[in-house]
């Protein structure tokens, strides 16, 4: 598996930022390709959970499964992508959160694996996904 990270200090407390980045209400003012998110289980979120995300890629709509792999709020917030595109073969996000300065620092490692025939671009997916990925997180900033 391949990753990348990123982070950025928010001036919100932690329990404010991990409820709008696990809420998949909010993830498509943040996350510029999502159209839309929601909870496809029922109850209280946690590890186990599932969400279901419309993303638009090249102007086609694909839905993508997502399950909750990590639920310790406000501390840590991860998922892994149930169903990838191609090129790739896995995917995985986590999100920690930690007081910095009276607000909060999200450090966010993606981990993902590219099919067999095409890991030799493993290096420049990292590359594409980290700025990508920083990105969303600065509009989530802006956002709080």
């Amino acid at each position: 598996m391949s990753q990348f990270s990123v982070s950025v200090s928010i001036n919100r407390s932690r329990e404010e930022v991990f409820d709008f980045i696990s809420d998949p209400a909010t993830k498509h003012t943040w996350m510029p390709m999502l159209e839309s998110a929601a909870w496809t289980s029922s109850g209280e979120p946690g590890v186990g959970s599932t969400m279901m995300a419309i993303m638009k890629m090249g102007g086609k709509e694909t839905e993508m499964q997502l399950e909750i792999t990590q639920w310790d709020a406000p501390d840590r917030y991860g998922y892994k992508i149930l169903t990838v595109l191609f090129p790739l073969k896995a995917m995985a996000h986590t999100f920690r959160l930690e007081p910095e300065d009276g607000g909060t620092r999200v450090s966010q490692v993606g981990e993902f694996e590219m099919v067999s025939i095409l890991r030799f671009a493993a290096g420049l997916m990292g590359k594409v996904a980290s700025k990508m990925n920083q990105n969303e997180l600065n509009t989530a900033k802006q956002l709080l």
